[in-house]
């Protein structure tokens, strides 16, 4: 049976509100003590949160054959989920910021290659396009790399005890770049910028799949766990260790994916909540904007702050961005894929 499942879209609007959060506390004039404090510490969160419940929603679309029609249509689909109104963010923002860029992520300005990664989607590559182009953009880029190896994953995991290997590669490739990253990478390309642009080399390689799998691992996790009804022990014992030896957020995150195991498994659901997953992809690409342009009319406090930033974004993607844009692109994507012969997925989750 098709059917939305509604705790996952709860999930997306808890996911968009910490995002928002920790954006409107960035740029409010007051703060309230306790959420302050939980915005600097717990809002980045949201974006791992959302990749714990995209690894859950691709083991839920891909369908029951893994083969080239298959990926064919789980390609299609993806892509006209995400490029379309990313395209669209990119050309919006070079408006916004008159073709300079953000600038505290690319501070001499923005140039023609920098643009071009973002739009094929590897602005991760390169420390003046990561953030750069379109704020918040490199965990689309994290997305999309995620989703060329996916296929290749899901067809180990479905092999026998493939789904224990998928774990304990997710793991390793964790470990791995996480042991690379800090005591390598990070200070290698710090010392190669100028000092004043130091800070833009952690956020590089925040940007890297590697530091983010675990993620997509939990979200893989908690399907096994909750719509194969298995019992993956030493799976979650590969992650969780995994997770506990990448500070700091490893931690974080592996009770982030237990905390939506148990939204999971109650399958609750809030209407108004739901509301806001819906439109999480819209609301996190212009929130941006809409926290710049309200803190720059006037002073405000973090709570009216967001409460008027949520709504604005949700405004904007209720009567604007989802009807004209991306309805109108995920039916085409859906047509496409449909007309290749897709494989019947699980249950439709956008």
């Amino acid at each position: 049976m098709t059917r939305r499942n509604q705790s996952l879209d709860l999930l997306r609007g808890v996911a968009i509100l910490l995002v928002v959060l920790v954006h409107c506390q960035e740029e409010s004039t007051g703060g309230v003590p306790g959420l302050t404090w939980f915005a600097k510490e717990f809002g980045g969160l949201g974006v791992q949160l959302f990749f714990i419940v995209s690894g859950y929603t691709m083991m839920l679309t891909f369908g029951d054959r893994v083969d080239l029609a298959a990926a064919r249509s789980f390609y299609l689909r993806r892509f006209f989920r995400i490029a379309p109104l990313f395209w669209v963010a990119i050309v919006f923002y070079l408006l916004v910021t008159r073709g300079r860029g953000i600038t505290n992520f690319a501070p001499d300005g923005v140039g023609a290659s920098d643009v071009l990664l973002t739009f094929f989607f590897l602005h991760s590559s390169s420390v003046t396009a990561y953030n750069s182009v379109v704020p918040g953009g490199w965990s689309i880029a994290v997305e999309m790399q995620f989703y060329l190896l996916f296929p290749l994953l899901i067809y180990l995991f479905r092999r026998r005890n493939g789904a224990m290997l998928c774990y304990a590669l997710i793991a390793l490739v964790s470990l791995i770049g996480q042991f690379i990253v800090e005591p390598y990478l990070i200070p290698r390309l710090a010392a190669s910028l100028p000092a004043s642009q130091a800070y833009l080399a952690e956020g590089v390689f925040t940007s890297w799949l590697p530091r983010q799998a675990i993620c997509f691992g939990f979200g893989i996790l908690l399907y096994d766990y909750i719509e194969l009804k298995n019992r993956p022990a030493f799976g979650a014992l590969f992650l969780l260790g995994a997770a506990l030896m990448s500070p700091p957020q490893g931690a974080e995150v592996a009770l982030l994916a237990a905390l939506a195991l148990g939204v999971l498994i109650s399958n609750v659901s809030l209407s108004w909540m739901t509301l806001l997953g819906r439109h999480s992809y819209a609301i996190y690409l212009v929130h941006f904007a809409v926290v710049s342009f309200i803190a720059a009319l006037f002073p405000i406090g973090l709570v009216p702050l967001f409460m008027l930033v949520t709504a604005v974004s949700l405004a904007f993607s209720y009567y604007l961005i989802e009807p004209r844009i991306e309805r109108r692109f995920n039916r085409l994507g859906h047509a496409l894929a449909s007309a290749g012969g897709a494989p019947k997925a699980v249950m439709t989750v956008s």
